[in-house]
């Protein structure tokens, strides 16, 4: 490194810093002049998308009514939308702009298309609303919109929940606390993956196999700022099937695994990512086997795999100069973090699962942060160093080439 690019980084970083310590301090102030609900007071939550996942968003939401109550529901498909007025007793928005405009509003869950997330969120934040926003963060296009939105939430005082409930557990940060003493030495290689039987995730169910653009279907807003392409019934309904629209493994399914790893290393952005993949047995886009290889300055060097065609799991290891940390799969239960360390006499540690992988959880601690302006589980943050190699990877696999991340301009080169 020369002393000037030496010197650019080191501005770079204190802009950084400055930056971060500003948003903390100014964070409570704006809740405050904002008018923040009181302890007592429910926080009203506005859902925009209201396909199947928001459904299990809605369930807790109703769950928690002590706390919060759905105020307002908003999807470009009308069937959709009116089916989740009926449950909630929400007011109907066709379009989310006027949703953000509704002062009863103070948070809101996003569970549209991958594409939309970052937009709306982005708009959200700036309307002076918390948000829990769907993994992953952003289409794997749109790398430029993830670090706007974490600038616009700092800017504006706003919580942002990102959905990887895998991280919904104070596991995390005990553990995070014993690295840093350094009870595994130098963590130098990370494995992690997820593993499937079957596509269905994707494959999504089509209610109506006539359904046509028109007053009931805004095929015009689902599009947003993807290729304008002719309707088609399965792009609608089945969208997570197509590039345009979603990443396939990387982004739906690995961002579950790769976020908790973030909860516990203080990662940056990568210097080089690969990978690779492909379609081996299944018709659709989106690849059905996926893995990603990131490279970060000083290690660790992080391999991400994953399959659709067998569901046979695999532990996150960290491994260290002294020791290693194997993150057990949430769907056993009993399990937890696992601290082996490599010193003779060296008590191994077991820090059990308390809540990891329960998205009412995820809900809960967002609620508590939207009243204590604290950083929630999966804040943003972290979310946008975590869709970094995301994309890489996926950017990587269609061009066949090392992607690499221009820390100077924060862009992806491929």
């Amino acid at each position: 490194m020369t002393n000037d690019q030496g010197k650019s980084r080191r501005e770079f970083l204190k802009a950084s810093a400055v930056s971060a310590a500003a948003a903390s301090v100014l964070r409570p102030a704006l809740s405050l002049a904002e008018g923040a609900k009181g302890a007592n007071e429910r926080i009203g939550v506005g859902f925009i998308g209201t396909g199947g996942r928001c459904q299990a968003h809605i369930d807790i939401v109703l769950s928690l009514k002590d706390r919060c109550t759905p105020v307002a529901v908003c999807d470009i498909y009308a069937p959709r939308v009116q089916a989740a007025a009926q449950r909630t007793g929400g007011k109907i928005y066709r379009n989310f702009k006027d949703l953000l405009a509704d002062p009863r509003v103070d948070a809101v869950c996003i569970a549209t298309p991958d594409r939309h997330h970052a937009p709306m969120a982005i708009e959200a934040v700036r309307a002076g609303k918390d948000v829990y926003c769907e993994k992953p963060l952003t289409h794997w296009s749109q790398m430029d919109l993830a670090k706007q939105l974490g600038d616009e939430a700092a800017k504006h005082g706003r919580i942002v929940q990102v959905g990887t409930q895998y991280v919904a557990d104070d596991a995390y940060a005990k553990a995070r606390k014993l690295i840093k003493e350094g009870i595994i030495g130098k963590i130098v290689h990370v494995q992690a993956g997820y593993f499937r039987r079957g596509d269905w995730g994707e494959r999504m169910v089509i209610p109506d196999p006539n359904a046509k653009p028109g007053p009931d279907l805004d095929w015009q807003q689902f599009l947003g700022d993807a290729p304008q392409r002719p309707f088609d019934v399965s792009r609608f309904f089945q969208w997570r099937l197509y590039w345009d629209y979603a990443g396939g493994p990387a982004t739906d399914l690995l961002v579950h695994v790769f976020t908790p790893i973030f909860c516990l290393l203080d990662l940056p952005f990568p210097e080089r990512v690969l990978g690779g993949g492909g379609n081996f047995q299944y018709d659709r886009e989106v690849p059905d086997q996926c893995n990603i290889i990131a490279d970060y300055p000083g290690g660790p060097s992080v391999v991400l795999m994953n399959s659709l065609s067998n569901f046979t799991p695999l532990d996150t290891i960290l491994r260290g100069t002294d020791g290693l940390i194997a993150i057990g799969n949430i769907e056993h239960p009993g399990k937890g973090i696992r601290i082996v360390p490599a010193q003779k006499g060296a008590k191994e540690v077991l820090l059990p699962w308390q809540g990891a992988g329960d998205t009412g959880k995820l809900w809960s601690n967002f609620l508590n942060c939207v009243k204590s302006r604290q950083k929630p589980y999966s804040p943003i943050d972290i979310a946008v160093r975590v869709q970094a190699p995301l994309n890489m990877g996926i950017l990587s696999h269609r061009a066949g080439r090392v992607a690499r991340f221009d820390k100077e301009k924060m862009t992806i080169v491929v």
